[in-house]
């Protein structure tokens, strides 16, 4: 198994997606190790779709995520943007009492971080406020937030009820 491991991890690591994957399903026996490696792998290249979906199918397996998968996964759902499950992965993490040492504490606030930005950002843009929401996405970008879709779209809001279409063009 550790053998399976470590080519899993070489091959994800070297961008080979498909060879990680193809040893993943050849493991005569796999464990909570091994789908870690898989779900960091492709989300350290950007394929957070299935880094997602690989979590889902860990769950349904015989094994149980732990701190690391869930370090991970969280990591992916912040940077993903898909931020509509963060009431899933807190009760997840609660209902399974998965941060008692609390590892997953600075993971959790990412995915709030950008949903607080995101909410002051789109907020004011829907409100006609666009140069205090750009400010405000400079301050975002500062503090290193993740951004998503959904930002961007209130930027570009505030843009142009701002009248600021060049600087909104800017950004892309």
């Amino acid at each position: 198994m550790l053998l399976f491991g470590t080519l899993i991890h070489q091959s994800l690591e070297h961008n080979n997606l498909e060879l990680g994957k193809q040893l993943f399903d050849w493991m005569p026996e796999r464990d909570v190790a091994s789908w870690n490696s898989m779900i960091q792998g492709f989300a350290n290249v950007g394929h957070y779709e299935e880094a997602i979906a690989l979590f889902h199918d860990m769950e349904i397996s015989v094994f149980r995520p732990n701190t690391l998968t869930l370090l991970s996964t969280l990591s992916t759902y912040a940077i993903h943007g898909a931020l509509e499950a963060r009431a899933w992965i807190h009760s997840y993490v609660d209902n399974n009492n998965l941060n008692r040492d609390g590892s997953l504490d600075s993971s959790l606030i990412d995915i709030t971080d950008l949903v607080t930005w995101k909410s002051i950002i789109c907020g004011m843009a829907m409100h006609g406020h666009g140069k205090n929401a750009l400010c405000y996405f400079s301050e975002m970008n500062e503090s290193q937030v993740s951004l998503d879709e959904v930002t961007m779209v209130g930027v570009l809001s505030a843009c142009a009820h701002a009248g600021l279409l060049e600087q909104g063009q800017g950004y892309f």
